[in-house]
């Protein structure tokens, strides 16, 4: 299968199969029901909190790969002696856009952040105050972005930004079996009502030697997925959006719902599927459970596919660990010492 480039038109990019993105009405239905359920449903809010929160506990630094969930599409990933952060976003998006659950950590809470992996600019992917807040942290911090991002970067002084285009390969000057390659997705960019789609979007792949972690953004359903597995044979952990879904008339041409999560897992040829994407801002018209509630259901339904998988259902804050990692270690370990 050939690998995808994005189109470029005119200064703009736009995806593969030319989807135009409506957004206006979408975000205003969104923004009435998000008002609803943050200012009103306070009940919810407590339930949710007390049943999937779970304070976090992470070390300073991790040879082994160590997966926080920290909320939305903010995941630390710890490998290799490295702390990664995937787009940040640490409080609310806006006062009507607030968070359902509360952050779990601050950005002093955090380990020295290494890199900040940025999938696209809108602003619960690329937050201004905890960027600029991990910035202050971690003054040396690479950040890795899409094509267009990298002038805001500069603008706000951070020393060590980059951007890049679908398929392009990062390399750790210090350890060098870590690889970041940027990838593709479908799916649009813009932060102000003049920038729509300057900039690129994508998804990424973290690897240590033989181990890959997928971290797939903000995307709506496409050939890329198959595409990736091909590329990178023997994903060990995806994660993947299952939300906003609903109204399926405009969030499909965005975002896949987690049945379409599920599918593309599948064709990924991955071994560990961790949901992120929901529970945290109220960015459809679906409830809280409703992601979640057909992620499960769509578990069993291609569960011919997925014997040898694993689903994990994080907490907001929860670690998870693999112990096939050190399997692995192991076993190259012996083959080096034969």
């Amino acid at each position: 299968m050939e690998r995808k480039s994005p189109n470029r038109y005119c200064g703009k990019f736009t995806c593969v199969d030319n989807t135009e993105h409506k957004w206006l009405f979408p975000v205003f239905r969104t923004l009435l029901h998000s008002l609803k359920v943050c200012f009103f449903n306070t009940s919810l809010k407590k339930e949710v909190q007390k049943q999937f929160v779970q304070k976090p506990s992470f070390p300073q630094r991790s040879q082994e790969p160590k997966i926080t969930w920290l909320g939305h599409a903010t995941f630390l990933i710890q490998i290799g002696g490295k702390n990664i952060i995937t787009d940040p976003i640490l409080g609310s998006l806006s006062f009507v856009f607030q968070r359902l659950v509360p952050s779990v950590v601050t950005v002093k809470d955090l380990p020295p952040i290494d890199y900040i992996v940025i999938s696209h600019n809108h602003l619960d992917h690329m937050d201004s105050k905890t960027l600029q807040d991990i910035k202050q942290q971690s003054p040396s911090v690479r950040v890795l972005v899409p094509m267009g991002d990298k002038a805001w970067f500069d603008y706000h002084n951070f020393v060590y930004a980059s951007e890049h285009l679908w398929w392009d390969e990062i390399i750790d000057p210090f350890v060098k079996d870590l690889k970041f390659t940027f990838l593709p997705a479908n799916h649009w960019s813009q932060r102000t009502l003049f920038d729509k789609n300057k900039s690129l979007w994508g998804s990424w792949m973290i690897q240590l030697g033989d181990y890959k972690i997928y971290f797939a953004g903000d995307t709506s359903w496409g050939n890329h997925f198959e595409q990736i597995g091909q590329e990178f044979q023997n994903i060990d952990i995806a994660c993947m959006p299952i939300a906003p879904g609903e109204p399926r008339k405009w969030m499909k041409d965005s975002h896949i719902d987690a049945r379409e999560a599920v599918k593309a897992f599948i064709k990924l040829k991955a071994r560990i599927f961790i949901p992120m994407h929901w529970g945290t801002f109220h960015l459809g018209l679906d409830n809280f459970y409703t992601p979640i509630n057909l992620l499960k259901q769509s578990w069993q339904e291609f569960m011919s596919e997925l014997s040898s998988k694993e689903l994990r259902l994080l907490k907001f804050g929860e670690l998870v660990t693999d112990v096939r990692y050190k399997f692995i270690s192991t076993i190259k370990s012996v083959q080096k010492a034969v």
